[in-house]
């Protein structure tokens, strides 16, 4: 705990000014003070004085009391004031400031008040203590104290324990007693439980009680009165009289005031005891009268005896999070986090003491604390904070899509935690946790009122639902209060769902864009749309917005939904914005964004319904006109609120549907209610009235029975013709009219011929012969057969014949003959028998009595039951019969299969054939294809096989067979013929394949062609015509733009990289917005502009320049006005919206204007542009001199001098040369003057004019003169060189003729012409000049080289007989096939010529040139040079390169990635080198060292951005293989190489330890960690220090970690400041393995310093502890212990821990040795030896 001083709030007075109470209220926004003075101050937080007020007297007088002590409520609205004039004042303050004062409460006692609280869990209470020794409570709601424990012993102090449960005070005589407030009504609450030896003072309640006094000591009691720990500072003459104290809000923290001081106490969490963090002095302080702590404890106030008041910041540490947040330890239990934008806060405080060892933000806004047992979570926004008891490893994924709920996951479990509760939601099981796969509701609407009438009334409970996947195919929706869950099995995928805010409704999507809509409560599902790309809920209702391609589809009563709203739209659905009473559809259209309004009324009434209120719903639907959705809304609500007996409502519904009937029957109801009064829907008639609307009459005979209502109930049946019901009631109640109303029913029946209803009225009354008679009379003899029967009225053979015969005429045969055998009728009965196909018994009788005719039966008996399509019993009958065929066709008709498989073999072959066939056809419906072959092939049928194999895609069989049994003529004829047929059925995929299957693709393109599969068709285009590609897609495309479908052609356009033809297509056809799409898309942005110009200039005018500014394009808009000539235009948008434009349009109307030849309006828009020199142009253009002159002149008098040599230029234009030169004089440039007198060749008047104006140049201008008079004729073109060059040779003159030649120069003439000229200077120097033939040679040469003509220059050398310097001349011009030419025969040229083509096309990184040469190491060379990686390894393969040129190569790459920096880039390069090989060869030691060092030096952020396991895991491979070839090759490894092996082995196997988990791979971690130290020149220092402390301390080896991360805290401290030195190994100077490095690691292993800070906090608390050892122990205890691998042995080391290895436990295994158990539990999890990476198994 640090104290730290912030400010003084009360400055100090001259003398005594006591501060008497302090007391911070639980808001944390007020502190209240007060003095000697009786005022009470009120400070802010921020320590401002905001508000004072001063305390009353308990009786009018003088004021001469003291106020003890305050305390505020735990609401912070009310303050309590103790004073010694024997009362308790409670004021009323308020929670904002400028709130009225009031007191509300007071409590006069007959003694001072000497102390007061006011406990946290005590609302309405206060507790106060007195000078008598009572301890009183005052209860404000009555106004009334009561005592809470009497004592003999003035009250010196009270004080509540944290959380307000309890209060403990102190007394003169030293007694000390507890009384806990939940104890008070189950016996004696107040408890002594200890006797101080002083007066205690200062008294304090948190973790423990603290208790000092004037003796110097302070003690520390536990509950029940134990002394914890004491402090004594008897012997510390600073030390005086203890006077006051108050815990932290955690109770972890105490101050004790002292004399000019105040003493710190802090509870040790591991160790539960209490620490002296130190005294905090302050001179001139004197005696402290009062403390206070914020209830946030992060501020601590000081209160003195000289009025000063001192403010202290208190805390552990503080930190900042990311630069937004501050984080402010103030405990390890309690951490207030801060926003640094605006200040808002929360207070991260465990519930259960726990310490906080770790905290993120996410989002800005959620805050997570971890902690040892528990997990914390909070809300910036709405300030609630939870924490659940949580024992997760840390390693848990949160999901915030939801701002009333955490959705914490892990190890596939789910949980959710709503933010303010202290327990877990909910929990379930999933593996899909993305925003689309998952939907919490919590909350989100009320629940639907538990009264219809009153929606206000209060919630029937809280709603919180999440609906999740269990699978991808199931999804599981659970009500997290009710614990209820509803499952929703698909078909297909899910890659959707959402529920409605009320969690009632789920939608969901599939793969195959399906939309479904599942109810929750009635859990019936429906699909909605069979294409979906969007669908959304509208916030805050039950309203669907989905799309369906082209369509918005809205459902308004997603209870109806077949009654859904279309509307046509052109783009995607991007999002639904609701707000200000409007919803809209928002849809991106491609260049804009367009939205659709929807019906708010609509919306409105699904959300009234929702919370029914229907009155509100009446009102949204009486203003709708009536269409489908409003019929739908109106039952909609008449079912909701006949559902709810709404009986007014219903009928309005009725009313409006047209229902009237059902409307004036309402109506009816309507006034019963009215007239019961109080009873309403509760009274009889009302009841039984609906129970007859709904059908149910027997409630509604309940309802009047009950209310002895017989008549009515009567009359009720009667109405609904349900007359014998009305009799029974009439009989149950004994209703007088009961016999006539049975008369008159039986009547009733017999007059509307009901003669079955009659009779059986009569059986009932057993009046059997008048219901057999009625019977037969109604034509139903079977019925009165059946009273015969069981009557047993058998014996009246006349009653039986009469029966008989009716029921022959009625065409119960059966039956009658039943009656005929009983008769004894034999014969007759037979024939009814089989007239009425009663065979079973006609073949009995038959058996008994006609024994011939049984056979004739069955067949007959089969017949009828095939006719019966009774077939598979047909076949036995058949079968009786000995009739074989029908059986056959029975049985094949029953699909008895096997029986008619059965029953062919007996028949010959040619009659076995159709039956064959059928029996092939049904084994190839059910897919039993083999069964089917061996019947078609066995009714000759090959060609339906191969049909059938062919329909079924099984291609190879259909093949095999039909190349067994056909001609491959044959097999092409049936494959074409079948597929044609399947074509013609519309299955083109199976026709395509029988048509690729038989080699014909062109037939498959052209049946998808014509068949309009126009994507098909490319697609095989693209396989077996690639060259048609292109040209088919542009056949495509012109014939779909030609029907009109243009969509399509431009797909096929663009595919055929002709996008500029899609572009004019839609320009040509008026559709511009789809061309800008198609050339911003596939062109950029410009040639989107450029599309946009094209439409502007289409529209024309001011609409095009309107265009442009809408698609803004502003700019080129203006420029677009500009050149169409509208300037005003161009101005208007200019001077609005791009003033910068303005000068420009000023200079492009100028110009307009001059062209329009109006130069006076064009001068003044140049002058406005600023453009005065363009004026003037323009009036030298006109020869307007004198307009020129003037705006010269006038805006740029430095253009003077233009004007008058444009003038003198006109002037000699017309020959006026004396006008001429006086204006170049005029204008300065006599120069000019000259010049043009020159041009003109009148050199008289230019010697005149430079022998007056330019003497300086009168010889130049003389040689000039004389040169042109001697030259006169010869000019500077080839026939004229060549004609000079002719001349001198006729003169015989060879110099001056080479001379003339030579002066043809490079500028003057092109290459060839002059390669022409200079061949006859070398021509006349060799034959004629041989003096200057070498120097002639090389100076043309030389030209020849300067205008790259090398190969001439070549050959002009050859000839010079100089062939060296011409082999160099054709190289340097890269003239290869004459430099071999050249070099012909002779072999040095030759290499030298190859040497530097080579070098060359290395320099070309001309690789391809370097293969056909065969140089394939160049060829590699260049692609590593130019980095071209993905080609050299291509070419590698390609040329099957030898193994260590890929390592060669990789090496090189490896460098190239260290010399890049490493990093991340590492993992790169070490999978190259694990991939393709690494060079075994020490010259690569210093690349091998720093890859390892690299990888193995990463801090731990940097591991975690890399895949750092991967990484180590391939770099030990790599260096194994390079030590096992070193090896082989030279029989010894290099020891660094060595070194390096073996730290990256070790690190490896620590990584696999880690990964694999459980108790003994940490077990094998940590004595690997052990083993790493050793390489700390490898790795640095810092990490393997770290590494092996956490996991010692996480296998609870304490000692062991306090001294390695001892160590390591030493080392951090040393790289922060950059010395070594700082570094004390005494702790490992015995520890001979661990070799001592003053070489520092460039960074921190963990660069957050908070992580390192943590370290650091942990080792200290350790320090304290006397229970651990700090220091290693001796090297013969260590043997078998985790301290072995520390030091030194002369054992074999084991190849899996690097610890030494007992000759008991060695185990010798592929040349390495291990510790037996230690390697069996490696390989028991890894599967594989730990070093050489070859599959094992444990050999224990």
């Amino acid at each position: 705990m640090q104290l730290t001083y912030m400010q003084s709030l009360m400055q100090a007075s001259d003398g005594i000014h006591k501060v008497t109470a302090l007391a911070y209220s639980p808001s944390d926004k007020r502190l209240a003070v007060c003095t000697v003075d009786r005022i009470v101050t009120l400070f802010d937080e921020n320590g401002e004085k905001r508000d004072k007020f001063s305390t009353k007297p308990a009786d009018k007088g003088p004021k001469n009391y003291v106020v003890r002590a305050m305390a505020f409520s735990p609401d912070s609205s009310r303050l309590a004031i103790a004073q010694s004039d024997n009362i308790v004042f409670v004021y009323k303050l308020g929670l904002e400031w400028g709130d009225k004062k009031s007191i509300c409460n007071k409590f006069l006692q007959s003694s001072p008040i000497t102390a007061l609280v006011w406990p946290m869990s005590r609302p309405n209470e206060v507790v106060y203590g007195l000078a008598e020794g009572k301890v009183k409570i005052g209860v404000l709601r009555s106004n009334k104290p009561a005592t809470l424990y009497t004592t003999d012993s003035y009250v010196v102090a009270i004080s509540p324990n944290t959380d307000g449960t309890g209060t403990v005070s102190a007394h003169l005589d030293g007694s000390i007693h507890r009384f806990i407030f939940a104890e008070a009504g189950g016996g004696a609450a107040n408890t002594k439980i200890a006797h101080h030896p002083c007066v205690p003072y200062a008294l304090a309640w948190g973790h423990n009680i603290v208790v000092a006094g004037n003796d110097s000591q302070v003690v520390f009691y536990d509950q029940d009165g134990g002394v914890e720990r004491t402090f004594d500072y008897s012997n510390d003459p600073k030390c005086k009289e203890f006077s006051c104290a108050a815990f932290n809000p955690t109770g972890e923290s105490v101050v004790v005031g002292n004399f000019d001081s105040f003493y710190t106490y802090t509870l040790n969490n591991r160790t539960e005891t209490w620490d002296d963090v130190g005294v905090k002095s302050v001179p001139n302080l004197y005696t402290v009268t009062a403390l206070a702590w914020k209830h946030d404890g992060s501020r601590l106030a000081v209160g003195a005896l000289t009025g000063v008041l001192d403010q202290y910041d208190a805390c552990i540490r503080r930190s900042r999070y990311k630069g937004k947040f501050e984080f402010t330890y103030v405990s390890l239990s309690q951490v207030i986090v801060k926003r640094l934008s605006n200040g808002t806060r929360i207070i991260l405080k465990s519930l259960y003491g726990c310490e906080i060892t770790k905290i993120n933000i996410f989002q800005d806004r959620y805050v997570i604390g971890n902690t040892s047992e528990t997990l914390l979570l909070g809300d910036l926004e709405t300030l609630k904070l939870s924490e659940v008891q949580w024992h997760a490893p840390g390693k848990e994924k949160f999901v915030f899509d939801n701002p009333s709920v955490c959705m914490v996951y892990h190890a596939g479990e789910l949980s959710l935690i709503e933010y303010g509760c202290n327990e877990v939601l909910g929990s379930v099981r999933t593996e899909h946790i993305s925003g689309h796969l998952l939907s919490v509701r919590i909350n989100e609407r009320p629940p639907r009122q538990a009264s219809p009438d009153d929606p206000n009334a209060p919630p029937e409970g809280e709603n919180k639902q999440i609906a999740y996947l269990l699978d991808t195919q199931t999804i599981n929706v659970k009500d997290l209060c009710a614990q209820a869950n509803a499952t929703v099995n698909h078909d297909s995928k899910v890659d959707w769902l959402e529920l409605n805010s009320r969690g009632n409704l789920l939608l969901f999507r599939d793969k195959r864009r399906h939309l479904h809509l599942y109810d929750t409560e009635s859990q019936t599902r429906h699909t909605l749309l069979n294409f979906c790309t969007y669908v959304q809920w509208v916030p805050e209702s039950d309203v669907v917005v989905a799309q369906n391609r082209s369509n918005l589809c809205v459902w308004y009563n997603i209870h109806a939904p077949d009654q859904v709203t279309v509307h046509q739209i052109r783009g995607d659905v991007e999002e639904i914005e609701r707000g200000d009473g409007r919803t809209e559809v928002i849809v991106d259209e491609g260049i804009s964004a367009a939205s659709y309004l929807l019906d708010e009324a609509l919306i409105q009434f699904g959300g009234a319904i929702d919370d029914r209120d229907y009155v509100k719903a009446i009102e949204i639907l009486e203003t709708l006109e009536m269409s489908p959705e409003a019929e739908g809304m109106w039952r909609q609500l008449s079912d909701q609120a006949m559902a709810h007996s709404h009986i007014a409502i219903a009928e309005r519904c009725a009313a409006a549907l047209g229902d009237v009937s059902r409307a004036r029957y309402l109506h009816r109801v309507n006034k019963k209610v009215t007239e019961a009064g109080d009873i309403g829907l509760d009274h009889w008639s009302v009841r039984a009235s609906m129970a007859i609307l709904q059908k149910d009459l027997r409630q509604a005979e309940d309802v009047l029975l009950a209310q002895g209502q017989t008549d009515d109930t009567i009359a009720m049946y009667k109405t609904v013709h349900q007359f014998d019901e009305a009799i029974a009631v009439a009989e149950s109640r004994k209703h007088p009219d009961a016999t006539r109303m049975r008369q008159d029913y039986f009547q009733h029946l017999l007059d509307t011929r009901q003669e079955e209803k009659a009779a059986m009225f009569k059986e009932n009354e057993q009046d059997y012969d008048k219901a057999i008679s009625l019977y037969l009379q109604g034509g139903l003899p079977a019925k009165a057969a059946n009273v015969i029967k069981t009557r047993n009225m058998m014996s009246n053979t006349q009653l039986l014949d009469r029966v008989a015969t009716a029921l022959t005429s009625a065409g119960l045969h059966d039956r009658a003959g039943e009656f005929y055998e009983e008769m004894d009728q034999l014969q007759r009965a037979l024939d009814s028998y089989q007239k009425g196909n009663a065979y079973r018994q006609a073949v009995e009788l038959s058996r008994r009595h006609f024994p011939s005719q049984v056979v004739e039966l069955q067949e007959a008996w089969g017949d009828w039951l095939v006719s019966q399509k009774q077939i598979d019993m047909a076949i036995n009958h058949y079968i009786e019969a000995n009739c074989s065929t029908k059986a056959i066709e029975a049985a094949l008709n029953a699909r008895q299969w096997v029986k008619a498989a059965q029953f062919i073999e007996n028949l010959d072959t040619e009659s076995a054939k159709p039956y064959h066939k059928q029996l092939a056809r049904h084994y190839e419906e059910s897919k039993q294809l083999e069964q089917a072959e061996k019947f078609y092939v066995a009714a000759q049928a090959t060609q339906l096989a191969v049909e059938m194999y062919t329909k079924n895609n099984l291609w190879e069989k259909a093949h095999k067979l039909a190349t067994s049994y056909m001609s491959e003529r044959e097999v092409g004829m049936l494959y074409i013929s079948q597929a044609q047929r399947m074509e013609a059925q519309g299955k083109l995929k199976e026709a395509e394949r029988l048509y690729l299957t038989v080699n014909e693709p062109d037939l498959a393109i052209n049946m998808y062609k014509k068949q309009r599969k126009y994507d098909a068709m490319v697609r095989l285009v693209a396989s077996y015509r690639k060259e048609l590609l292109k040209e088919t897609h542009q056949f495509l495309a012109q014939h779909l733009e030609s029907e009109g479908n243009l969509r399509e052609a431009e797909h096929h356009y663009c595919e055929a990289g002709e996008w500029l033809s899609a572009v004019n297509m839609y320009r040509s056809n008026d559709v511009w917005d789809e061309a800008i799409r198609v050339a911003k898309l596939h062109g950029g942005v410009n040639a989107s502009k450029r599309v946009a110009y094209a439409w502007a200039l289409a529209l024309g005018g001011e609409a095009g320049a309107k265009l442009l500014t809408k698609l803004g394009l502003i700019e080129p808009a203006i420029e677009y006005a500009m050149e169409s000539g509208a300037f005003d235009h161009a101005f208007e948008l200019a001077r609005s919206s791009l003033q910068r434009k303005l000068p420009e349009i000023h200079l492009k109307h100028a110009l307009y204007l001059e062209d329009e030849e109006k130069y006076n309006e064009a001068e003044d828009e140049f002058i406005n542009a600023n453009k005065p020199r363009e004026a003037i142009d323009m009036y030298v253009h006109q020869q307007d001199w004198a307009n020129a002159m003037r705006v010269a002149e006038t805006y740029d008098p430095s253009a003077v001098s233009d004007v008058y040599v444009a003038e003198a230029r006109a002037a000699a234009d017309r020959n006026e040369y004396p006008r001429a030169e006086e204006l170049f004089l005029m204008a300065s440039k006599p120069e000019l003057a000259l010049a043009m007198y020159q041009d003109a060749q009148m050199w008289h008047e230019a010697l005149a004019l430079t022998q007056t104006h330019l003497p300086h140049k009168l010889a130049e201008v003389n040689m000039a003169y004389q040169s042109a008079q001697a030259s006169r004729g010869t000019g500077g073109s080839k026939t004229d060189f060549l004609a000079t060059g002719r001349m001198w040779e006729n003169s015989k003159q060879w110099s001056n003729a080479v001379d003339a030649y030579l002066n043809a120069r490079k500028d003057a003439l092109p290459a060839d012409e002059l390669e022409e000229i200079w061949e006859c200077a070398v021509r006349i120097a060799r034959t004629e000049l041989r003096s200057r033939y070498p120097e002639v040679v090389m100076e043309v040469t030389r030209r020849l080289r300067e205008v790259r003509r090398h190969e001439a220059a070549a050959e002009i050398l050859r000839e010079a007989q100089q062939l060296e310097s011409a082999v160099e001349c054709a190289m340097q011009g890269e003239c290869w096939e004459k430099a071999r030419e050249l070099a012909q025969g002779q072999r040095a040229l030759e290499d030298r010529v190859e040497k530097a083509y080579q070098s060359f096309l290395v320099n070309a990184e001309n690789t391809d040139g370097l293969l056909e040469l065969g140089h394939t190491d160049a060829a590699l060379d260049v692609l590593a040079k130019g980095k071209e990686w993905d080609r050299l390894w291509e070419m590698t393969t390609k040329n099957r390169c030898a193994a260590p040129v890929l390592a060669k190569y990789a090496a090189v790459r490896m460098q190239q990635l260290l010399d890049e920096g490493g990093g991340r880039r590492l993992d790169e390069g070490v999978r190259t080198l694990f991939k393709y090989g690494a060079p075994a060869s020490l010259q690569y030691m210093d690349m091998y060292r720093d890859v390892t060092k690299g990888v193995l030096g990463r801090n731990r952020v940097q591991e975690e951005e890399a895949e750092q396991a991967r990484t180590v895991e391939c770099l030990r491979d790599v260096l194994y293989k390079v030590s096992t070839a070193l090896k082989g090759s030279s029989g010894g490894v290099d020891p660094e190489l060595e070194q390096l092996l073996m730290a990256t082995h070790y690190a490896n196997l620590f990584n696999k330890c880690q990964t694999e988990g459980g108790r003994d791979m940490a077990e094998l971690a940590t004595k690997i960690s052990i083993t790493l130290l050793r390489y700390n020149t490898v790795i640095p220092s810092d990490k393997v220090f770290y590494q092996a402390g956490m996991i010692c301390k996480e296998q609870n080896q304490t000692n062991l970690a306090f001294v390695l991360l001892n160590r390591y805290v030493d080392l951090t401290e040393a790289i922060e400041e950059g010395d070594a030195g700082m570094i004390d190994n005494a702790d490992f100077s015995a520890a001979t393995n661990v070799p001592f490095t003053d070489v520092l690691p460039k960074g921190q292993y963990l660069p957050e310093e908070s992580e390192r800070e943590g370290v650091r906090d942990w080792v200290l608390s350790v320090c304290m502890d006397a229970s651990v050892d700090a220091a290693l122990p001796p090297e013969g205890q260590a043997q078998g212990t985790i301290y072995a691998g520390l030091y030194a042995s002369d054992l074999a080391t084991c190849i899996v821990t690097g610890f030494p290895v007992a000759k008991r436990d060695e185990m010798q295994v592929n040349n390495s040795v291990a510790n037996k158990r230690d390697w069996n539990l490696l390989v028991s999890k890894t599967k594989a030896c730990p070093w050489t990476g070859k599959a094992e198994s444990p050999a224990w």
